[in-house]
C-alpha cells in the first residue's frame, strides 16, 4: 500500500516536494519520481509490503509505466493462468504484464484493491483506474496547463490552491458526506469506485468516467439457495479470500480481533492458514470492553493475542492532526478510535486483516430490519406514523427500545430520499434548517435511482449503503486512519468473490425476523465459541456526547466564536448560536453529531485557510 501523485504537462520541481512531503506517510520505506516522454510525471511512496527488493515504482515494461497503491491478492494465480513471466515476483509487475495481454480486459481478473495510473506510451493514453468497492483512494484534476492526479486531497489542494465549493459544504452538513465525483474543492474530483477514465497526454483531453465493474447486476440476478448450499459457498469463497490476503506479503500478517462475529470468522480461517498467527484486540478506557469475549475467541483459535490498551488522554491535543489528515470535512466520530487503533497496532506489524465489509453485504445494521419486515411499506402505519411521529418526544438513549419505536415511526412518515438519510446518515435534513446555499442533489439523485429498481426494501438500502456510505464514508475512514499510521489493512469480505456473491443472496439468508446477517451468523457456529454467533453488532461505541460536551469545548469554543468561521456563509447564524446553547430540541446525541460535524468542518477551513487564504464559490 502506497501513495501515488502524478502530472501530465510541465512539471515544476516543488509540486514533487510538495507529494514527497505530503504523502511519506502512505510510503515511508521509499519516494521516486520519474519523466516520461512527451510530458507525463510519475511520483510513488511506497510502503514495501510485497516484493520488497524488487517491487520499486514508478515500473515500467516495454513502452507501459506505472504507479499503483494497492495489493493484487491473486496476482501469481494470474501469472500462472495467463503464462505471465516477469522479472520479479511483484504484484505491480502483474498488472502490467497483465495488460500486455488483455489490454483493460484484465480488470475483471484482479481481485484486490487498487488505485492506479497506467501510462501506454505507444496509445498516448494514461488511465486512471479505482478498484470496486472504492478501498484505494484516486483524485484528480485539470488547469489549463496541467492534469494532476494522487492519493489525497491535501496535496492536490496544496498544489493547486482551490476554491472551496459552498454547496459542497452545505450537502457535507445536510448529508454528513459529499457524494460522488464532486469534493470540497472547486476543479477537484473523486474517481469513483469502479470507474476508470482516460487521459490523452498531448492533448490533455479527460475522458468521462467510466463504470467497469458494478455490484447491482449481482443483487437483480438473485439465486435459489439453500442455507446449508450458501454456508458452504460463502466458507469457500472466505477461506480463499483470508488465505490469498495472509499469504500475499513478504512481511508477517496479523489480524484485529474484536468481540465480533465478522472478524472472528476471518481470524478462524486465518489460522488455518498459519496457526498461532498474532492477534490484536483493543481496549479503551471508560467504554464498553470487548476485549474478555476476544481473548475467549483467542483462546479457542490458539492465536498469539495481544491486547492494546487504548485511552483518549491526549485527544485534545490529537484532534486536529487528525481531522486534518483528511482533506475534506469528515462526519464520523469514528475516526477517533481508528486513529488510536491504527497506531497502536502499527507499532507491532505493517500489514493486518479485518472484518470490514460483512455487515454492509450480509445485512448487518439493526436499521435493516424493518425493510426486511416490509415494515416500512404498509400504507396504513405509514399514515398512522405520519400522524403520531411529530408528537413523539426524542428519546434519552439511542439504545433504547424506545428509540427504536420512535425511529421507526419517524422513518415511516417519509419518502424515499429522506428516508434513507434519515436511517443514515443525516445531520441537517429538516427542511426547515436556514441554509444559505442550496446543498447539491448527486446523492438524491442517486438514492431515488437505487429506490426506483425492481429490488426488495432490503436490497434497497444494502445497495444504497453499498455505493454511498461505505466508499465515502467507512472505507475513506479506514484508509485514511491506517495511512496515518503506515499500516496496511486488508478487507476478505470485500474480495472479488464475496462482492459478487453476498448480493445475489435471498434476503432471508441476511436478516430473518429481527436476526442480522443470518449466514454469517451460522457460519460462525461453525468456528467460534459456542454462543459467539448470538452475540449483537458492537462498533466503536465512541462517546460523543462527553467528548463535544466536556473533552473537545475548549477549541469547539474556539472554532465556532471565530470570527471568519465557514459555517456562517453556509447556514444562518443564529441556528448554530442556538445550537451551541443547547436552545434547539433534539436528542443530545443528534446535537453532538452536528457539534462534532461543524468543527471537524472549521478546523479543515482553517487548515485550508493556512496553507493558503482560500476564495469560497457557490
Amino acid at each position: 500500500m502506497c501513495g501515488i501523485f502524478g502530472n501530465i504537462g510541465r512539471l515544476r520541481e516543488s509540486d514533487m516536494k510538495v507529494a514527497e512531503e505530503m504523502l511519506c506517510h502512505r510510503g515511508p520505506d521509499g519516494q521516486v519520481y520519474k519523466t516520461y516522454e512527451p510530458n507525463v510525471h510519475l511520483f510513488h511512496a511506497r510502503l514495501s509490503i510485497v516484493d520488497i527488493a524488487g517491487g520499486t515504482q514508478p515500473m515500467e515494461e516495454e513502452g507501459l509505466s506505472i504507479i499503483f497503491n494497492g495489493e493484487i491478492y491473486n496476482h501469481q494465480e494470474l501469472r500462472d493462468q495467463f503464462s505471465l513471466n516477469g522479472r520479479s515476483h511483484s504484484d505491480t509487475e502483474t498488472i502490467l504484464l497483465l495488460y500486455q495481454k488483455l489490454g483493460l480486459g484484465m480488470l475483471k481478473h484482479l481481485e484486490g484493491m487498487f488505485a492506479l495510473a497506467l501510462y501506454d506510451q505507444s496509445q498516448g493514453k494514461l488511465h486512471l483506474i479505482r478498484d470496486r468497492a472504492g478501498k484505494k483512494p484516486l483524485y484528480f484534476s485539470k488547469t489549463p496547463e496541467n492534469i494532476y492526479f494522487g492519493s489525497e486531497q491535501n496535496v492536490l489542494q496544496k498544489v493547486l490552491r482551490p476554491s472551496i465549493r459552498l454547496s459542497a459544504m452545505a450537502t457535507y452538513l445536510q448529508t454528513g458526506m459529499v457524494y460522488g465525483e464532486g469534493t470540497p474543492f472547486k476543479g477537484i474530483y473523486e474517481l469513483k469506485p469502479g470507474h476508470r477514465l482516460e487521459i490523452d497526454v498531448k492533448s490533455g483531453t479527460i475522458s468521462e468516467q467510466k463504470e467497469w465493474w458494478s455490484i447491482v447486476p449481482f443483487y437483480e440476478n438473485g439465486i435459489r439457495i439453500s442455507e446449508e448450499e450458501a454456508m458452504e459457498e460463502l466458507d469457500y469463497r472466505l477461506k480463499r479470500a483470508v488465505k490469498r490476503r495472509i499469504e500475499s506479503s513478504d512481511l508477517e500478517v496479523g489480524c484485529f480481533l474484536s468481540g465480533g462475529i465478522d472478524s472472528g470468522i476471518v481470524t478462524a480461517m486465518a489460522t488455518e492458514v498459519k496457526p498461532g498467527l498474532r492477534t490484536f484486540t483493543v481496549k479503551f478506557s471508560d467504554e464498553y470492553d470487548e476485549s474478555p469475549i476476544a481473548r475467549k475467541v483467542a483462546a479457542h483459535l490458539g492465536t498469539s493475542h495481544q491486547e492494546l490498551n487504548v485511552s483518549y488522554d491526549h485527544l485534545l491535543q490529537d484532534f486536529e492532526k487528525i481531522v486534518n489528515a483528511y482533506g475534506e470535512p469528515f462526519v464520523d466520530d469514528s475516526q477517533i478510535p481508528s486513529y488510536y487503533v491504527a497506531r497502536e497496532a502499527r507499532k507491532h506489524l505493517t500489514v493486518i486483516v479485518n472484518g470490514d465489509g460483512g455487515d454492509e453485504l450480509f445485512g448487518g445494521y439493526r436499521r435493516y430490519v424493518p425493510y426486511a419486515n416490509s415494515l416500512l411499506t404498509n400504507k396504513g402505519v405509514r399514515v398512522l406514523s405520519k400522524l403520531v411521529s411529530p408528537l413523539l418526544p426524542a428519546p434519552g438513549n439511542k439504545m433504547s427500545l424506545y428509540n427504536y419505536a420512535y425511529r421507526l415511526a419517524k422513518l415511516n412518515s417519509l419518502e424515499r430520499y429522506e428516508q434513507y438519510l434519515s436511517a443514515s446518515t443525516d445531520l441537517l435534513l429538516d427542511g426547515s434548517v436556514p441554509f444559505k446555499v442550496k446543498p447539491e442533489d448527486a446523492l438524491e439523485r442517486k438514492i431515488r435511482s437505487i429506490y426506483s429498481k425492481n429490488l426488495s426494501g432490503l436490497q434497497k438500502i444494502m445497495l444504497a449503503d453499498f455505493e454511498t456510505i461505505l466508499p465515502y464514508i467507512l472505507l475513506k475512514k479506514i484508509d485514511i486512519s491506517s495511512m496515518q499510521n503506515s499500516l496496511e489493512g486488508r478487507s476478505p469480505f470485500l474480495s472479488k468473490d464475496i462482492l459478487e456473491f453476498a448480493p445475489s443472496l435471498p434476503d432471508v439468508l441476511k436478516v430473518k425476523g429481527s436476526t442480522t446477517k443470518l449466514v454469517l451468523r451460522k457460519l460462525a457456529a461453525k468456528y467460534l465459541p459456542a454462543g459467539n454467533e448470538k452475540l449483537p453488532k458492537r462498533g466503536f461505541e465512541v462517546p460523543i456526547i462527553g467528548m463535544v460536551e466536556h473533552t473537545l469545548q475548549p477549541i469547539l469554543q474556539d472554532y465556532l466564536h471565530s470570527s471568519d468561521c465557514l459555517y456562517k456563509d453556509v447556514l444562518e447564524v443564529s441556528f448554530v448560536e442556538k445550537l451551541l446553547n443547547n436552545k434547539i430540541t433534539m436528542s443530545r446525541d443528534k446535537r453532538a453529531k452536528l457539534l462534532f460535524g461543524l468543527l471537524t468542518m472549521e478546523i479543515w477551513y482553517r487548515n485550508q485557510k493556512a496553507v493558503k487564504a482560500m476564495p469560497v464559490v457557490h
